[in-house]
């Protein structure tokens, strides 16, 4: 077992570009910077796959770089959305990191972290991919990316701070007139329920809203898109909550 604390670059390093087989990684925040490191040192044919929280307030707030997540996208790695991710595991063939640190300059260089590289762990690997192959979890992809960027640019510009690293609260004010004609007719339901909690039946009462013989086929695809760009979370079947204020 090594202890890992500040300035772990050179040990990333070393692990990715040793790494032939697989590389798992789980880490709520990632920036750009940390993933060109990974990106620009892993070997070809290597299954590699991500585990992220892919949320709108997450992005907006800087936490998650959109461009790292593309990045990671356009170079071979499957990504996945855990909402409510906080866990940060790091596999490489048989070794693996449990540690504090995101893949972020802070938790590479900076912060104060402390975490532990084991070898020859396959436990750590079987959690990681039971995450992984949970079907409750939405695969990342380029069109949610996408629409992700072209809802940032849209919405109020937020002050650059040093201290924005992390997620930033989405007010329904800044969503509002910004979604799809879809989206915005589910969204404008779902703050007329009043509720953070609440079910596709309580979206069906507005269903004299949508056009089309099934309505409610239209409301599961507008809510299961919202979920897709960070704004809706997946609480249970037919159950979800916003993550907007």
């Amino acid at each position: 077992m090594q202890i890992l604390k500040q300035h772990w670059e050179d040990t990333l390093i070393n692990l990715v570009g040793n790494a032939h087989e697989k590389i798992f990684l789980s880490s709520p925040f990632i920036k750009e910077k940390v993933a060109q490191i990974i990106i620009n040192n892993k070997n070809d044919g290597v299954d590699c796959k991500l585990l992220t929280k892919f949320t709108l307030s997450n992005m907006r707030g800087g936490g998650l770089d959109l461009s790292a997540v593309q990045s990671f996208k356009d170079n071979g790695f499957s990504l996945k959305n855990i909402d409510n991710l906080h866990a940060k595991i790091f596999i490489f063939d048989r070794q693996a990191i449990i540690t504090s640190a995101n893949l972020t300059n802070g938790g590479l260089y900076s912060n104060l972290e402390y975490g532990v590289l084991l070898e020859n762990e396959t436990e750590i690997e079987n959690d990681f991919l039971g995450y992984y192959n949970n079907a409750n979890y939405q695969y990342i992809k380029n069109e949610h990316i996408l629409k992700v960027q072209n809802l940032l640019d849209k919405l109020p510009k937020i002050q650059k701070s040093k201290n924005l690293n992390g997620e930033i609260q989405i007010f329904a004010k800044e969503l509002d007139k910004n979604l799809s004609t879809g989206n915005q007719k589910v969204f404008d339901s779902i703050e007329q329920i009043g509720l953070e909690k609440f079910t596709t039946q309580d979206i069906y009462q507005f269903k004299g809203q949508f056009a089309g013989k099934t309505p409610e086929n239209t409301i599961r695809r507008n809510l299961q898109e919202l979920r897709d760009i960070g704004l809706l979370k997946f609480v249970d079947k037919g159950v979800y909550k916003k993550l907007w204020s």
